[in-house]
């Protein structure tokens, strides 16, 4: 049994503590957040006794035996969660994206290798039927090696306003962009080697900073894809994992409202098209993100979705925010070294 301390009790959490108390491998041994509030109704909801909240992460590890925690809270103060928590000899599966500063994600990084802790980012979007599927689709060959994509997302997202997803800058690049540049990564199974990005606000957005963006991604083997995005679209809307097109010699994969298509045939015969059946996955996304944190920490191996992986999904984000305000490509190794 691993035991777990929930860090942050905003409405996020509410799915995550979900999902541990399904695990059979997860007892929750703690639940942190400085509003008094928050922890009053979560223990209220879940008929879990008072002693089991607490205001700080200090005064939670002061008081239970735990074996990771799990960071719910915003993205600036995951730096000193984490560090905490290492330092304290837990291990910790955060919440993306993760960290809203690139300098503070390398530091903790730096510290779960040197305290030999596991470090996990909830990059659930990857663990879905359709990129998943996708994938096995690409690895088999079905339309040889691909060279051009393109996602297109848009949607009226983010709209109450005052939250940090309406007053933050680069809304849409940093909190929802680092899903798909992610799930980028995961289906082409390549690394991204330079970023072109460009950003704007339309006239009737209601974000602070820009919401919208075309970011083009070079990646190995020059291949390129693009990224292209509007988070206050009052049109169709796309489906979260957006709309995609992944083009090949042999033909294209498409994404048509979360269903898989492959054509091919073009030019030289009639084309044919073809809806591919989702893989059946043993478990819905997050509960696979948990599953495979206790599997790393059983196995003593180095999660999906890793800390020193997840660096290479954070740093298109930060990237293409460079590329929008130099206005040039940025190479990714700039951020990596």
């Amino acid at each position: 049994m691993f035991r777990a301390i929930i860090a942050g009790l905003g409405a996020r959490s509410r799915s995550w503590i979900d999902v541990c108390r399904r695990n059979p491998e997860v007892e929750i041994v703690g639940y942190v957040d400085p509003v008094e509030e928050k922890r009053r109704a979560v223990a209220e909801r879940l008929g879990v006794s008072g002693d089991r909240f607490f205001a700080s992460l200090d005064d939670a590890l002061k008081a239970v035996e735990a074996d990771f925690v799990l960071d719910v809270t915003p993205p600036a103060v995951h730096e000193e969660i984490a560090v905490k928590s290492f330092e304290a000899g837990l291990h910790v599966l955060e919440e993306k994206p993760m960290s809203d500063d690139f300098e503070a994600a390398l530091r903790m990084v730096a510290k779960a290798e040197e305290r030999g802790r596991t470090f996990m980012i909830t990059q659930n979007y990857r663990f879905g039927p359709v990129p998943r599927t996708t994938r096995r689709l690409l690895d088999e060959g079905v339309i040889g090696e691909p060279e051009v994509v393109t996602v297109g997302f848009y949607r009226a997202w983010a709209t109450r306003p005052g939250t940090h997803y309406t007053t933050m800058p680069y809304p849409l690049l940093t909190d929802m962009g680092v899903h798909h540049f992610d799930m980028l990564r995961y289906v082409l199974n390549r690394e991204p080697v330079e970023v072109w990005a460009w950003t704007w606000n339309p006239s009737w957005g209601w974000h602070k900073g820009d919401a919208g963006h075309a970011v083009v991604i070079r990646f190995e083997g020059d291949l390129f894809a693009t990224h292209h995005a509007l988070g206050c679209s009052v049109g169709k809307q796309s489906p979260w994992n957006g709309e995609w097109r992944i083009e090949g010699p042999k033909g294209s994969i498409t994404w048509e409202e979360e269903r898989v298509f492959i054509t091919r045939g073009y030019p030289r015969e009639e084309a044919k098209r073809e809806e591919v059946p989702l893989d059946k996955l043993p478990l819905p996304p997050q509960d696979a993100i948990l599953a495979e944190f206790i599997s790393a920490l059983k196995e003593g191996r180095e999660p999906e979705c890793s800390g020193r992986d997840n660096l290479r999904s954070l740093a298109i984000v930060f990237a293409a925010r460079r590329s929008a305000e130099e206005r040039r490509p940025v190479r990714i190794d700039e951020l990596l070294g």
